[in-house]
């Protein structure tokens, strides 16, 4: 069976594989962009006569799930342990942000100071039965700690940091600089033709829409400087390690790697990751409800992973997404084709949610990302850098081949090596 080459080829570290490059970050930049003021108010995707609301606090809350997936991704997609606990973290840092914030007058990104060493170490400490348990078994032992923690928070000594059963109700906004112009933006985005008219009235921001564009800039960074570091994680060399071990345990050991050393700090770092993401969750939400953190946030995680792709960054990213808009977009379905509309009445989010997974889970085995890499192998191809001891070892062979070249070939004035040649 003949196969077509991709009508674009790369080479890293190349003028126009860095141009390509660029082009993607100025998409991302530009679909930030569309997002932020498009839909800094709740707006609608309609889609066969059915109308899906779409708004920029939606999208701030999936930034949230997309870190706690992305740690997620660390402790089970790289390392292999399956963990059901990463709701218990989530739930940790949104409590431990809400209450440094509203109790204490922190501001919101010094929170962190605080979250993520504290959920750092109960993740180092979660992390020890898969010293000794793993797969099925270790899974239900971090599932157990996802299905404790709404009773945690409403413990008696707990009451004033966690406010209980009523949560904590946070009062603390990001406040856009005033050297910041986010009205002449949105007013330079309305004046566009053909498009302008998704950015408004022209008539700017108010001030709640000035603060929720704000936030979304600021978890955008957040998430992107998070995802930066894990990238880096994996590709240094105790990334290599942990997917080592997830790979083959045995050789990983008997290679002198160290499992229990590995292990524990994969959920640490998959665990400050989650914290990260409560306190982005609460930061857009204002207040931390023990309804928000229970078992199933865990599951829902475990299905973004799965749906964007287990092992990949990018999966993370899709999961994230995945989880905050479709649960709610296939509640508000209610026209498909082909499908008789009494089909569709009442609560059918869960089962259309459920029938989309099933389909996903055949269809593409290794998720989202899995189906877009193979479509742009139809298009796009990124060849590896040439090693350059690879360049140096094909520069001594040209070399080589030079010095095979007959002396008389060289011209009339190059001196006869042979002899010299022969009796070295």
């Amino acid at each position: 069976m003949a196969t077509t080459s991709p009508k674009f080829l790369f080479t890293e570290g190349t003028n126009r594989y860095r141009a390509y490059k660029i082009a993607g970050f100025a998409l991302l930049a530009l679909l930030i962009l569309i997002v932020a003021f498009a839909y800094n108010d709740t707006g609608s995707i309609t889609l066969f006569d059915n109308s899906y609301k779409l708004s920029i606090t939606r999208v701030t809350k999936s930034i949230s799930f997309m870190v706690a997936i992305l740690g997620l991704q660390v402790v089970a997609g790289f390392t292999g342990q399956l963990s059901l606990g990463q709701g218990f973290f989530f739930g940790t840092g949104a409590y431990i942000s809400a209450w440094l914030v509203a109790d204490q007058n922190w501001a919101w990104f010094t929170s962190l100071i605080v979250v993520v060493p504290v959920c750092f170490v109960f993740g180092l400490v979660a992390g020890i039965p898969a010293l000794r348990i793993r797969g099925l078994y270790l899974a239900l032992v971090t599932l157990g700690l996802a299905a404790i923690f709404p009773s945690l928070i409403k413990l008696d000594f707990l009451l004033p940091y966690t406010g209980g059963a009523a949560g904590k109700t946070v009062d603390s906004d990001f406040i856009p600089p005033s050297w910041l112009p986010l009205d002449g933006m949105i007013n330079a985005l309305h004046s566009l033709p053909l498009i302008g008219q998704y950015f408004g009235d022209g008539e700017g921001m108010s001030n709640k829409e000035e603060q929720r564009v704000w936030t979304f800039f600021m978890m955008v960074i957040l998430a992107l400087i998070c995802f930066k570091l894990v990238s880096n994680l994996i590709k240094s060399r105790p990334g290599r390690a942990i997917r080592a071990v997830r790979d083959n345990e045995t050789s990983a050991a008997v290679n002198g790697m160290s499992l229990s050393f590995h292990k524990t700090m994969s959920f640490g770092v998959a665990s400050a990751l989650g914290g990260v993401g409560g306190m982005i969750y609460v930061s857009e939400l204002g207040i931390a409800s023990e309804g928000d953190f229970t078992q199933l946030i865990s599951i829902l995680f475990i299905v973004g992973m799965v749906v964007g792709g287990v092992g990949t960054l990018s999966g993370a990213a899709i999961g994230g997404l995945v989880i905050a808009f479709i649960p709610d977009w296939a509640s508000s379905t209610q026209n498909l084709p082909g499908i008789p509309e009494r089909w569709l009445q009442g609560p059918t989010g869960g089962l259309i949610l459920g029938i989309g997974l099933i389909v996903i889970t055949f269809v593409l085995p290794g998720g989202v990302i899995s189906g877009v890499r193979k479509i742009r192998g139809r298009f796009v191809e990124v060849l590896p850098k040439t090693p350059a001891i690879q360049l140096a070892g094909a520069g001594a062979a040209v070399s080589a081949d030079e010095s095979d070249i007959p002396n008389d070939s060289l011209g009339s004035e190059s001196p006869d090596l042979s002899t010299t040649v022969d009796e070295s």
